[in-house]
């Protein structure tokens, strides 16, 4: 009797996907940041600040895009589009995270020749989105103190999967009782080669080092 693994299928399907995905954003010279993370770690806001620095610094409002990926609300996406940039929502109704697909069909409101970079904020969660790779350069992890000081050791793939690491809300530390030393020291253990940067986004300090981190 045959055994289907409809998991490992979908999975590798959506990698092939991802592939594909990844070389379309490089023959439109697009670079593309996936974000993830818990909710409330700040995706949003250091994405917020990212933004308003790169505008800052010369970006043209029409050369940044965004897509935002929620269970419900605007909330997010509205937040990043009052910069002036493109910006669109996604709406999973309570899937987990975003796929390929979902992506394509946001790009069809989006103006990629006019792109320079385009910003991807994943669904609020620290599993499922990670399986799930949506042709991004770079994939970044954002985590606050406020989750725990062991939020690395726990979600281990997760950490292993992304390429900056960063940790927020580094000025509430000593009020949670959180040790962002051994916060960095257990993420370095277990993904020895993504940089890993501390932010307060509130006030975007350690924005220039994300950007450093990602190039832009």
């Amino acid at each position: 009797m045959s055994v289907i693994l409809a998991e490992k299928s979908i999975k590798e399907e959506n990698l092939k996907l991802a592939q594909k995905m990844a070389a379309f954003f490089r023959s439109k010279g697009v670079r593309v940041f996936e974000f993830l993370g818990s909710p409330g770690s700040g995706k949003t806001t250091v994405i917020e600040c990212l933004v308003k620095s790169l505008l800052d610094s010369g970006y043209k409002p029409e050369s940044i895009a965004y897509i935002g990926g929620d269970v419900a609300t605007t909330r997010d996406t509205d937040r990043i589009r009052k910069f002036g940039v493109q910006a669109v929502q996604i709406n999973t109704g309570g899937i987990c995270h975003l796929e390929v697909p979902h992506v394509e069909k946001a790009l069809k409101y989006l103006d990629l020749d006019k792109a320079k970079v385009l910003i991807i904020e994943n669904v609020g969660n620290l599993i499922c989105p990670y399986f799930f790779p949506l042709g991004a350069e770079k994939r970044v992890t954002v985590v606050s103190v406020a989750e725990g000081e062991d939020k690395f050791i726990k979600h281990p793939m997760s950490t292993r999967l992304s390429d900056v690491i960063i940790i927020n809300k580094v000025d509430l530390a000593e009020a949670v009782g959180v040790d962002v030393d051994y916060m960095e020291k257990t993420a370095r253990e277990l993904n020895p080669r993504a940089p890993i940067i501390r932010m307060v986004a509130k006030r975007c300090e350690g924005i220039d080092k994300l950007r450093e981190a990602l190039g832009v």
